[in-house]
């Protein structure tokens, strides 16, 4: 233990180590280190594979300039919400690049691309720029069209002008029906619910039927003036007695 090195964190160095496997058979101490070997093996190969898998995250047929898709898959000592928050990080990240991925067009070369994605964006100023001038345009000409018809509904009164009656309308439009003068109803008529007689002479049943309504309305009006006559006659025939025993009465007394 003497001649052994110890490090300050309790550790014997490698001296220390060999010194101690110069007790274990030769045999064994082969296996031990082929065992070591084969670890040292293992963990470099594990470090290549993932350095080749990111950077074969692409497709065969992917470009240069395309983005890579991410492939996620939860790492052994990884807990779940690291997982989830590095699934997130990543998305984001590949949703900007695409954003904010240059157009390009599959179909020029390589040498091309920069030029196409320029005209692209050049053409795309172009079209706004043609679509702004054109919306300005239509409102210049609706407001014109607004401040015509505003025009057009006012009307210059001059000062000390008498109207004696409302404007009449001499245009008439071409389908609008054409009324004769004795046609015309009056607006006391159609008040009163009177409506003008039709010219068309009515049939033999029509006519027997209007006689038979005449001839009822005849008798009714002699009923209801006899009637008022019968009932003048019974007051005159009241009053009149009356005054005659007033009379009398009065004669006595005297």
């Amino acid at each position: 233990l003497d001649k052994k090195k110890i490090k300050g964190d309790g550790k014997p160095t490698k001296t220390a180590q060999e010194d101690h496997l110069q007790h274990i058979p030769f045999r064994l101490r082969e296996i031990m280190k082929s065992k070591d070997k084969m670890k040292d093996e293992s963990l470099g190969s594990k470090k290549l594979k993932k350095g080749e898998q990111l950077k074969s995250s692409k497709p065969k047929d992917a470009l240069d300039g395309d983005i890579a898709v991410p492939r996620f898959r939860k790492g052994k000592t990884e807990s779940v919400g690291a997982y989830v928050r590095r699934m997130e990080n990543e998305t984001k990240h590949v949703l900007f690049l695409t954003n904010n991925q240059v157009e390009r067009k599959p179909e020029l070369d390589s040498d091309k691309q920069d030029k196409a994605a320029g005209t692209g964006k050049s053409e795309k100023k172009k079209e706004y720029a043609k679509m702004r001038l054109s919306k300005l345009q239509q409102k210049k000409l609706d407001k014109q069209e607004d401040k015509i018809e505003k025009e057009l509904f006012v009307d210059n009164v001059p000062f000390g002008e008498v109207s004696m009656a409302p404007p009449s309308l001499s245009i008439k439009p071409k389908k609008a029906p054409i009324k004769t003068q004795a046609s015309k109803e009056l607006l006391l008529n159609s008040l009163l619910g009177h409506s003008m007689a039709s010219t068309a002479k009515p049939s033999m049943a029509r006519q027997r039927m209007m006689e038979e309504e005449r001839q009822r309305a005849v008798e009714a009006y002699r009923l209801l003036k006899k009637q008022k006559q019968q009932e003048i006659n019974t007051l005159l025939f009241a009053y009149s007695s009356n005054h005659c025993v007033f009379q009398r009465s009065s004669h006595l007394n005297l």
